[in-house]
């Protein structure tokens, strides 16, 4: 039974596979991008580019230069010359010629690979596009490959901690998403002192301005730290590479690579007490942090306290930066196991049983099976945490027991009745409906314990000899062991079933929100079409009231969505304070949480357009950290879609 335990495991996901063919599909169309990547100026990266564009060159590949930025150094400059060179449109801005990729040429030249430096610049005023990596995303729609390069200060999940490290916040970002389409990462790296020997000689700047750059942003500490940035990133970057080939071959993990902390949590008082401690243990390890909770459903309903703890917990993890990960499913263990293996998880953190419950708690399931990986059991410091005995006696004698029960007596009834008029195998299958019911509609172990009973009760009263266990017959005996199948396969099934059925509507939300609409921001011509399409969109979460707020001269207004939204004083003043200050603020945040409303600013790093607002009728329900996730990828691809037009 143990080889058969993760079945689900041996073969790829079908969304897995569907996304290598549609990834497949694309690059069939599509030029490849290869970005290379460093942490400071003068580490090499224009000069690797060019070095292996030469190689390209040499194997035969088309390669020309559409924008290269050499400083006038003499190696660099003697590789350009091994290149055709597509000439650079000259745009006047404020009394100056400034050169920018000429991107028609390019795509009428159309060659193989096309080099692009500084992938992270902001185009002048007048040019097709706002950035250049957007320029460089229109060469790759024409088919035409891109090698680019850009430093870790420019990349923007980056930027709150180059601000830290360097005091300056860098304005030219390019968006993660971007990047974590590239084909390759190449990361260019040299040591800080090789970096300083190299300003000295001039071979960064020039020699006039390298003490002035080394006492400021080239400092040693600045040089390091940025170092660090660079190499984690790269890590991470091919540690999620390295996750999607183990799913789309169906590896199990773990594999010895970036440490990852799966925290379990079930509604309790100490569930975030937990998420914290796990926090820092991920900090301690440098790993990266999920947050793991099972809804069981078949056990008893969770009571609004409950649904409060949990909540509070996963959106303690969301606020810490870790990954929330919510799963509905009938066996706690086998949920952690199987999503600890397909996700590479290095690390699980349990909270520690007590009381009675240590006789029924998957916790020492995950530690006997989960081979491979650490787990470490948590304890609440301070006072112990009281729980009822209740909660600690695993609950067999629910309602689904008293409902087969009555099922059985009527059936036995309805034989009663029968037996003087029809014969013992016709009963047998009339018997057969109470662990039908029970096998579709509840668990595994009522099944059992239905089909059972079922069983002994038949036997005592329809077979002979009557009033006895007694089997004579051989081929009632094959009959009882064909009604255990019955019921451990039907019931295996709805199980399954039930498991499935949540998580496929979640993911249908999920993906309209998201590939849904993408699609259509592509198709916006307008700001108004990209407002009324995220409006559209918002509904998808339950029911309630939804609107864009737009900025105008009196404050926010409502720029598509229900008209009737209710925007008055109080809850236009949070709306106008997630405005200006780029923060989500409403209901279920830190943020003047009095609000009926939900707040999110559309926004990237440069502006915000306006705000998206939700008043849901059951927000207990609606704003679940999950959902919130969601909220802010609608928010941020509807503010690409804007600084796009």
């Amino acid at each position: 039974m143990a080889s058969n335990r993760f079945d689900d495991e041996e073969r790829p996901r079908a969304e897995d596979l569907l996304f290598i063919a549609r990834s497949d599909e694309k690059k069939a169309n599509e030029g490849m991008l290869t970005v290379y990547l460093g942490y400071a100026a003068g580490v090499g990266k224009t000069y690797s580019m060019l070095e292996d564009s030469l190689q390209r060159k040499r194997e035969g590949k088309d390669v020309v230069i559409g924008y290269i930025e050499t400083h006038d150094r003499p190696e660099t400059n003697a590789l350009v010359e091994n290149f055709e060179v597509i000439p650079t449109l000259s745009i006047e801005h404020q009394n100056l010629s400034l050169r920018e990729i000429d991107l028609d040429a390019v795509i009428r030249r159309h060659p193989q690979i096309v080099l692009i430096d500084e992938l992270a610049h902001t185009n002048a005023s007048g040019s097709r596009h706002l950035k250049r990596y957007q320029d460089v995303e229109e060469l790759l729609q024409a088919g035409i490959s891109v090698y680019t390069t850009v430093n870790i200060q420019h990349i923007e999940s980056q930027n709150d901690a180059v601000a830290q490290i360097i005091g300056i916040r860098v304005s030219e970002i390019v968006p993660d998403a971007f990047l974590s389409n590239a084909d390759e990462i190449r990361l260019i790296d040299v040591t800080p002192e090789e970096l300083n020997l190299r300003l000295k000689a001039g071979k960064v700047y020039v020699k006039d301005m390298a003490e002035a750059a080394v006492k400021s942003f080239f400092r040693t500490g600045n040089l390091l730290a940025l170092r660090q940035l660079a190499l984690r990133y790269m890590a991470e970057s091919t540690d999620k590479k390295m996750i999607g080939y183990m799913r789309t071959r169906a590896i199990l993990g773990p594999w010895p690579a970036a440490e990852r902390l799966l925290v379990c949590i079930r509604p309790g008082p100490t569930a975030e007490h937990m998420v914290r401690a796990a926090y820092r243990l991920a900090t301690r390890f440098d790993a990266d942090l999920i947050v793991f909770s099972v809804d069981v459903n078949d056990e008893r309903a969770l009571s609004p306290q409950e649904r409060s703890w949990i909540n509070q917990a996963l959106e303690t993890g969301r606020r810490l930066g870790g990954k929330i990960v919510r799963y509905r499913g009938n066996d706690v263990a086998d949920e952690i196991l199987r999503y600890a293996r397909r996700s590479n998880v290095s690390m699980i953190m349990l909270g520690k049983p007590h009381g009675l419950d240590i006789f029924s708690s998957p916790v020492y399931r995950v530690i006997r099976q989960s081979h491979g990986i650490d787990v470490h059991l948590y304890e609440p410091k301070g006072k112990s945490v009281y729980i009822p005995l209740k909660k600690q006696i695993p609950l067999f004698f629910t309602a689904e027991y008293v409902i087969s029960l009555v099922i059985i007596a009527a059936v036995v009834g309805i034989n009663f009745f029968l037996r003087e008029y029809i014969g013992p195998s016709n009963l047998l299958i009339i018997q057969l409906i109470p662990v039908l019911v029970s096998a579709f509609f509840f668990r595994r172990r009522v099944a059992l314990f239905t089909a059972g009973l079922s069983i002994l009760i038949f036997d005592f009263l329809f077979v002979e000899p009557y009033y006895t266990f007694t089997i004579h017959d051989w081929e009632y005996f094959i009959a009882f062991v064909g009604y255990i199948t019955i019921a451990f396969i039907i019931s295996n099934l709805a199980t399954r079933l039930r498991h499935l059925l949540p998580q496929i509507l979640k993911s249908e939300a999920e993906v309209e929100a998201t590939s849904g609409l993408s699609r259509e921001l592509v198709e916006a011509k307008t700001q108004q079409d990209i407002f009324k399409t995220l409006a559209n969109q918002m509904h998808n979460f339950g029911p309630g009231l939804f609107a864009v707020l737009t900025p105008s001269l009196s404050g926010l207004q409502i720029g598509a969505g229900d008209a009737d939204y209710p925007l008055h004083d109080k809850e236009k003043a949070i709306a106008q304070w997630a405005y200006e200050n780029g923060q989500i603020a409403g209901a279920g945040t830190d943020n003047l949480p009095a609000g009926k409303g939900y707040y999110i600013p559309i926004k990237t790093h440069r502006m915000i357009f306006g705000i998206m607002a939700f008043t849901f009728d059951k927000p207990d329900e609606a704003l679940i950290p999950e959902n919130k996730e969601i909220f802010e990828t609608m928010a941020f691809l509807g503010a690409l879609a804007l600084e796009r037009l």
